[in-house]
């Protein structure tokens, strides 16, 4: 009996020991959406713990892309497009003829001519470090982890599942696991006045 009573006090004991473990979290935003928020994210404003996952999404039923850009440095803020001078007669540059596509050519006041060339860090999912010198392309539908120092961070442009036009790259999510704790604004190259933040504690 004695045996038995102190067994039960050992199991009472080692039950009522409080075991935290921290399992990853994962929080959902939409990026987009329908109707009236088809140009803001889903919830905008989320908070997490660090180690904590937040993944983006874009659900809208029409082929309307957006991004998810942390941009900690306003001039690394990617223009769709920039000039690249020509160092070769100018008429000689031409398009596929069986595509709806032509190159946009520009001229400055000296009749210099320059091509217009897409911004690769515009569309594709990116990440700058702290130098602001160093980019890394990432895979199509990342999972970056932040520690928050970067200057510049982005998802590429996020289609709706099935959507992607034919030769854009198939983005569907974009996911960021944050190592640090602080305040971390993001919002849509594409459409600027769509923000959000993620705050880590």
């Amino acid at each position: 009996m004695a045996v038995a009573i102190a067994a039960m006090a050992l199991i009472l004991a080692i039950s009522s020991i409080q075991f935290y473990v921290h399992a990853s979290n994962s929080v959902m935003i939409n990026v987009g959406g329908n109707g009236s928020s088809w140009s803001s994210y889903t919830p905008q404003s989320v908070e997490i713990k660090t180690g904590d996952t937040v993944t983006w999404r874009n659900p809208m039923v029409v082929s309307e892309p957006h991004t998810v850009t942390f941009l900690k440095d306003q001039s690394f803020y990617p223009p769709p497009a920039f000039p690249v001078p020509l160092g070769f007669n100018s008429t000689n540059l031409k398009a596929d003829s069986n595509a709806n596509i032509d190159p946009l050519i520009i001229s400055d006041q000296n009749g210099t001519k320059a091509v217009i060339v897409d911004n690769a860090r515009h569309y594709n999912p990116v990440s700058v470090d702290s130098s602001g010198q160093n980019a890394t392309y990432l895979p199509l539908n990342a999972n970056y982890t932040m520690t928050g120092t970067e200057k510049f961070v982005s998802s590429g442009w996020l289609w709706p599942e099935g959507l992607a036009p034919q030769g854009a790259p198939p983005i569907k999510t974009f996911s960021v696991t944050f190592e640090n704790a602080g305040k971390y604004d993001f919002l849509c190259v594409i459409h600027p006045w769509m923000t959000g933040i993620v705050t880590v504690k």
